[in-house]
């Protein structure tokens, strides 16, 4: 049986973004540019994995007002996927990009209530479907109704099953995941401080926080730090990757790149510390791109290359 990457998306949405010249605040702006993608993190790392020829199983909720978009847009892009339909709509997020200071701000909707019996039967689904799954991508936020448990409750499964979690979340999502020991988070560093309560500015806090992470038995911490790159935390190793400076024509979908980055090391075998050069590689290649349009494989690949990892034995780690 050939094992599949399933990605999950519970709270789908569209992104509406709006590109001014040098957001005013309580002034009058100057828009140069309006577009509207289908977007949600599984989401996003699903067609990331598609542009680099890594089949996967996009899952989640979609909503029966507006799901024909998400189910269009999947289509399109040749994803399978395993929706279940919810009542209500899709929600909007709402995304205000500064071109002047290369700055996203973001304005993002709840989405609908999805009630018990939707959550019991996506897991169900997921009981099922985890029998032919290899990787197991985890990403983003809930809608109100499911339980804040949900994500650990996947990740007990996969892992029981042997199967490698990857998840990206935060605050009390990426806490209760953590309790399940998944293989690989990946939050940023604002994100890792607020969930974790620990100061996160500087390499030395980041990695001080990911060891404490570590000791619960993730084994993979990867703090992403915007133009800065990105830090991978082991039980013995420390990665570091610098930036790559190029021209950011948006920043959405940069994380879920990443993820994407760390399976495609993963299908191909390399090792451990060439899982950051891929992934720093993706999520440059996304920033290419504006809205949800992301990374390609040539354009990983290219930035594979140009991608500097240090290593260094991690003195403060499990001993």
């Amino acid at each position: 049986m050939n094992k599949k990457i399933v990605t999950v998306t519970l709270n789908p949405c569209i992104d509406l973004t709006i590109t001014v010249d040098k957001l005013l605040y309580g002034g009058t702006n100057n828009v140069i540019g309006t577009r509207k993608d289908i977007s949600g993190k599984g989401i996003n790392t699903s067609v990331v994995l598609k542009n680099l020829a890594i089949e996967n199983i996009a899952v989640g909720f979609t909503f029966l007002e507006n799901g024909d978009l998400l189910k269009g847009f999947l289509a399109e892009n040749k994803i399978p996927d395993r929706l279940i339909s919810v009542p209500g709509s899709m929600r909007t997020n709402i995304k205000i990009f500064d071109a002047s200071q290369k700055v996203m701000s973001e304005f993002n909707g709840k989405g609908c209530r999805v009630s018990m019996d939707f959550q019991n039967k996506f897991l169900e689904m997921m009981e099922e479907l985890l029998t032919e799954t290899k990787i197991l991508i985890i990403s983003g936020s809930i809608p109100p109704g499911i339980s804040i448990e949900i994500y650990k409750w996947l990740t007990d499964m996969a892992v029981k099953k042997g199967i490698r979690v990857l998840a990206d979340a935060s605050g009390r999502l990426l806490e209760e995941t953590v309790k399940s020991k998944p293989f690989l988070i990946k939050p940023n560093a604002d994100e890792l401080e607020k969930t974790f309560h620990m100061p996160s500015s500087t390499e030395e806090e980041i990695i001080r926080a990911a060891n404490k992470i570590i000791e619960k038995g993730v084994r993979y911490v990867c703090v992403s730090r915007g133009s800065k790159g990105a830090v991978l935390v082991t039980e013995k190793k420390i990665y570091t990757a610098a930036g790559i400076p190029v021209k950011v024509k948006g920043i959405q979908g940069a994380g879920d790149s990443m993820i994407a980055g760390f399976c495609y090391a993963i299908e191909h075998g390399v090792g451990e510390k060439e899982y950051l050069k891929y992934a720093v590689a993706a999520a440059t290649g996304s920033l290419l791109h504006e809205g949800t349009e992301l990374c390609g494989k040539d354009e990983m690949l290219e930035f594979v290359n140009l991608v500097k990892v240090s290593e260094k034995l991690n003195e403060g780690g499990i001993k």
